[in-house]
């Protein structure tokens, strides 16, 4: 009775739930409603329990469904996670006494599945939710409606075959699987030469062909090598990239070149310790440009995020609106460059921001990417004096000796 209590409570928070869940009943219903996988023996639930589903979608797969279910009379569902072929998306929601919540269907990672292909779905307990990878990329945390210590009994059920369930007690979140490695990111660091007999014009070029709102056909001499596929050229969204312990140091920066797509929201870069979603990594610098239809001046105006992750919480934000040389559907050279006291961040060679270390960047081992923008490639270089100027190709220019 507590429990239909404090689902009538949710209900009340969303008055869209009970209307949705009843229209779109169908929806959570199989011709054939025998489980394809069932599992009555989880044992008691707690924090870094992950389950994680394998199996085969099949070549006519509309939808399946993984819920982790009570064993009480009217078998309420605490987690139902569906994906739903036809329309591109997940499904997460909770059923009590057989109505079905709200349902949540975003997600910042693109559409994984596709029929034939097999899948890996993991599944991690923690205090606050659950988290949700597919094919080894975390996709979304899905907040408790319902007390995940009553769970007992995992099936799954639709257009599956072959589905195995492995439960574990983990340290670490998603697992990760080789089609979701990170990729190493290119160090153009070796070169002794410091000084360079070069403008910065000359220093720092987009090739002409990464200016188009469309990808290149062909590569260039000058085009990313690596990552591209025949069909779309460019790096996948969410990126991870590995850099070597202590890359970070002085007169070095990190290259990011890419596109911001069309109708931007906004995009964000962490320079973090490790590839882990839990627990929460170490951030020692998290930039995130976000785009407003509704501010007025020019296209490029954004608010531009900074902060830092630390000692288990967020430090305190800075934030200002800058007229910023992204433009959407134009490319971008982002330069995020190390200093003695702080990262500062330059735009196609325009100084923009920086952030004051709030953690070392020599603890930073992972560039991780996502959001409303192409990703066209990321290398570690040298922020090279150029000779005879005294000046580096990125150089704050209020802190500029000339």
């Amino acid at each position: 009775m507590c429990l239909r209590v404090l689902y009538e409570k949710i209900m009340c928070c969303c008055p869209k739930a009970k209307k949705g869940g009843l229209n779109e009943a169908s929806f959570y219903e199989y011709a054939d409603d025998v489980p394809k996988y069932r599992n009555d023996q989880l044992g008691e639930l707690s924090e870094g329990i992950s389950f994680t589903v394998t199996g085969n979608l099949s070549v006519n797969c509309e939808r399946f469904s993984i819920n982790l279910v009570y064993n009480n009379d009217s078998r309420d569902v605490a987690l139902h996670i569906n994906p739903r072929l036809p329309q591109n998306y997940i499904v997460r929601n909770t059923k009590v006494q057989d109505i079905w919540g709200n349902e949540e269907v975003s997600s910042a990672l693109p559409f994984l599945l596709s029929r034939g292909d097999e899948f890996s779905i993991q599944v991690l307990v923690t205090e606050a939710c659950y988290m949700i990878s597919v094919n080894g990329q975390h996709f979304a945390a899905y907040t408790h409606r319902i007390p995940y210590g009553d769970v007992r009994i995992l099936e799954v059920k639709g257009d599956v075959s072959n589905v195995e369930m492995m439960r574990s007690l983990v340290l670490k979140y998603p697992q990760r699987l080789p089609q979701s490695e990170a990729n190493n990111i290119e160090l153009h660091i070796d070169d002794e030469i410091n000084e360079i007999d070069a403008s910065v014009e000359e220093t720092v070029k987009i090739p002409h062909e990464w200016c188009l709102i469309s990808a290149p056909n062909t590569q260039s001499d000058s085009s990313p090598k690596s990552n591209y596929s025949a069909n779309d050229l460019g790096l996948t969204l969410p990126y991870y990239g590995a850099l070597p312990p202590n890359s970070l140091i002085e007169g070095r920066c990190l290259k990011i070149e890419g596109r911001v797509r069309l109708l931007p929201h906004s995009f964000y870069i962490n320079l973090q310790q490790g590839q882990d979603i839990w627990p929460h990594p170490i951030i020692a610098f998290h930039l995130n440009p976000r785009f407003s239809k509704a501010s007025s001046g020019a296209i490029g105006k954004a608010v531009v995020c900074r902060n830092a992750w630390l000692n288990g919480a967020w430090a305190q934000e800075e934030r200002s609106e800058f007229d910023t040389n992204f433009r959407p559907g134009r490319s971008f050279c982002l330069a995020i460059v190390c200093t003695k006291t702080s990262f500062e961040v330059y735009v196609n060679r325009q100084f923009m921001t920086d952030f004051k270390y709030k953690v070392s960047p020599a603890v930073v081992d992972t560039v991780y990417i996502q959001g409303d923008l192409k990703l066209w490639n990321v290398t570690l270089e040298k922020n090279h004096i150029i000779k005879g100027k005294n000046v580096r190709v990125y150089q704050n220019p209020l802190y500029s000796s000339e």
